[in-house]
Protein backbone atom coordinates (compact mmCIF):
# COMPACT_ATOMS: atom_id res chain seq x y z
CA UNK A 1 0.00 0.00 0.00
CA UNK A 2 1.24 3.51 -0.86
CA UNK A 3 0.61 6.00 1.93
CA UNK A 4 1.21 9.76 1.81
CA UNK A 5 1.40 11.44 5.20
CA UNK A 6 1.01 15.21 5.31
CA UNK A 7 3.07 15.97 8.38
CA UNK A 8 5.04 18.44 10.39
CA UNK A 9 3.71 17.42 13.80
CA UNK A 10 4.71 15.01 16.55
CA UNK A 11 1.71 12.89 15.63
CA UNK A 12 2.98 12.59 12.06
CA UNK A 13 6.46 11.63 13.25
CA UNK A 14 5.02 8.95 15.57
CA UNK A 15 2.95 7.56 12.69
CA UNK A 16 6.00 7.50 10.42
CA UNK A 17 8.00 5.63 13.08
CA UNK A 18 5.17 3.12 13.45
CA UNK A 19 4.87 2.54 9.70
CA UNK A 20 8.58 2.52 8.83
CA UNK A 21 9.61 -1.00 7.92
CA UNK A 22 5.97 -2.17 7.77
CA UNK A 23 6.17 -3.12 4.12
CA UNK A 24 4.05 -0.17 3.05
CA UNK A 25 5.50 2.49 0.75
CA UNK A 26 5.24 5.52 3.03
CA UNK A 27 6.14 9.06 2.00
CA UNK A 28 6.12 12.00 4.38
CA UNK A 29 5.30 15.44 2.98
CA UNK A 30 6.39 18.61 4.78
CA UNK A 31 5.35 22.14 3.87
CA UNK A 32 8.91 23.45 3.96
CA UNK A 33 8.41 26.00 6.75
CA UNK A 34 11.14 24.52 8.96
CA UNK A 35 14.73 25.35 7.97
CA UNK A 36 16.18 22.00 9.08
CA UNK A 37 13.46 19.36 9.53
CA UNK A 38 14.30 16.31 11.59
CA UNK A 39 15.24 13.39 9.33
CA UNK A 40 12.58 10.69 9.24
CA UNK A 41 12.82 6.97 8.48
CA UNK A 42 10.82 7.25 5.22
CA UNK A 43 11.27 9.23 2.01
CA UNK A 44 10.34 12.87 2.59
CA UNK A 45 9.18 15.46 0.08
CA UNK A 46 9.22 19.15 0.91
CA UNK A 47 7.04 21.88 -0.54
CA UNK A 48 3.48 22.52 -1.61
CA UNK A 49 1.43 20.71 -4.22
CA UNK A 50 -0.27 23.64 -5.93
CA UNK A 51 -3.67 23.49 -4.27
CA UNK A 52 -6.15 20.64 -4.20
CA UNK A 53 -5.80 19.99 -7.94
CA UNK A 54 -2.03 19.61 -7.62
CA UNK A 55 -2.36 17.29 -4.64
CA UNK A 56 -4.99 15.20 -6.45
CA UNK A 57 -2.64 14.95 -9.43
CA UNK A 58 0.22 13.87 -7.11
CA UNK A 59 -2.00 11.20 -5.52
CA UNK A 60 -3.02 9.83 -8.91
CA UNK A 61 0.39 10.01 -10.59
CA UNK A 62 2.11 8.33 -7.65
CA UNK A 63 -0.51 5.64 -7.11
CA UNK A 64 -1.21 6.72 -3.53
CA UNK A 65 -3.71 4.38 -1.86
CA UNK A 66 -4.22 6.29 1.41
CA UNK A 67 -3.77 9.94 2.41
CA UNK A 68 -3.17 10.90 6.03
CA UNK A 69 -3.56 14.52 7.16
CA UNK A 70 -1.43 14.80 10.30
CA UNK A 71 -0.71 18.51 9.89
CA UNK A 72 -0.65 21.24 12.52
CA UNK A 73 -4.04 22.40 13.84
CA UNK A 74 -3.36 25.86 12.39
CA UNK A 75 -2.71 24.46 8.90
CA UNK A 76 -6.34 24.84 7.82
CA UNK A 77 -5.57 25.38 4.13
CA UNK A 78 -3.71 22.10 3.61
CA UNK A 79 -6.40 20.23 5.53
CA UNK A 80 -9.07 21.69 3.21
CA UNK A 81 -6.91 20.92 0.19
CA UNK A 82 -6.34 17.35 1.41
CA UNK A 83 -10.08 16.73 1.77
CA UNK A 84 -10.80 18.12 -1.70
CA UNK A 85 -7.87 16.30 -3.32
CA UNK A 86 -8.76 12.96 -1.72
CA UNK A 87 -12.31 13.30 -3.02
CA UNK A 88 -11.10 14.24 -6.52
CA UNK A 89 -8.64 11.35 -6.68
CA UNK A 90 -10.89 8.81 -4.96
CA UNK A 91 -8.30 8.19 -2.24
CA UNK A 92 -9.41 7.49 1.34
CA UNK A 93 -8.37 10.24 3.78
CA UNK A 94 -7.60 9.85 7.47
CA UNK A 95 -7.41 13.17 9.32
CA UNK A 96 -5.60 13.00 12.65
CA UNK A 97 -6.81 15.73 15.00
CA UNK A 98 -5.53 16.67 18.44
CA UNK A 99 -8.14 16.88 21.14
CA UNK A 100 -8.89 20.51 22.04
CA UNK A 101 -7.67 22.09 25.23
CA UNK A 102 -10.28 21.91 27.95
CA UNK A 103 -10.92 24.61 30.52
CA UNK A 104 -9.76 23.89 34.04
CA UNK A 105 -11.22 25.45 37.19
CA UNK A 106 -8.40 27.99 37.72
CA UNK A 107 -8.07 29.01 34.05
CA UNK A 108 -8.69 32.58 32.91
CA UNK A 109 -9.28 32.15 29.19
CA UNK A 110 -10.05 35.02 26.85
CA UNK A 111 -11.31 33.76 23.53
CA UNK A 112 -11.04 36.10 20.56
CA UNK A 113 -11.81 35.88 16.86
CA UNK A 114 -8.46 36.87 15.35
CA UNK A 115 -4.79 37.47 16.08
CA UNK A 116 -5.19 41.29 16.10
CA UNK A 117 -8.04 40.89 18.60
CA UNK A 118 -5.79 38.71 20.76
CA UNK A 119 -3.05 41.36 20.78
CA UNK A 120 -5.58 44.04 21.75
CA UNK A 121 -7.10 41.82 24.45
CA UNK A 122 -3.75 41.67 26.24
CA UNK A 123 -4.08 45.34 27.15
CA UNK A 124 -1.27 47.60 28.33
CA UNK A 125 -0.39 46.14 31.74
CA UNK A 126 2.37 43.52 31.64
CA UNK A 127 1.04 40.03 32.28
CA UNK A 128 1.83 36.44 31.44
CA UNK A 129 -0.10 35.00 28.52
CA UNK A 130 -0.20 31.50 27.09
CA UNK A 131 -0.74 31.70 23.34
CA UNK A 132 -1.91 28.80 21.23
CA UNK A 133 -1.15 30.34 17.87
CA UNK A 134 1.19 28.97 15.26
CA UNK A 135 4.69 30.42 15.20
CA UNK A 136 3.91 32.34 12.03
CA UNK A 137 1.51 34.51 14.04
CA UNK A 138 3.96 35.40 16.83
CA UNK A 139 5.32 38.56 15.19
CA UNK A 140 1.98 40.30 15.75
CA UNK A 141 2.55 40.05 19.51
CA UNK A 142 5.86 41.96 19.38
CA UNK A 143 3.91 45.20 19.95
CA UNK A 144 2.45 43.94 23.25
CA UNK A 145 4.31 45.03 26.42
CA UNK A 146 4.41 41.46 27.72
Amino acid sequence: MRILILGGTGEASALVRGLAGSGHAVTLSLAGRTAAPKPEAVPTRIGGFGGPEGLARYLTENGVDRLVDATHPFAARISRNAAEAAAMAGVPLLAIRRPPWERQAADAWREVGSVPEAVAALGEAPLRAFLTVGRQELAAFAAAPQ
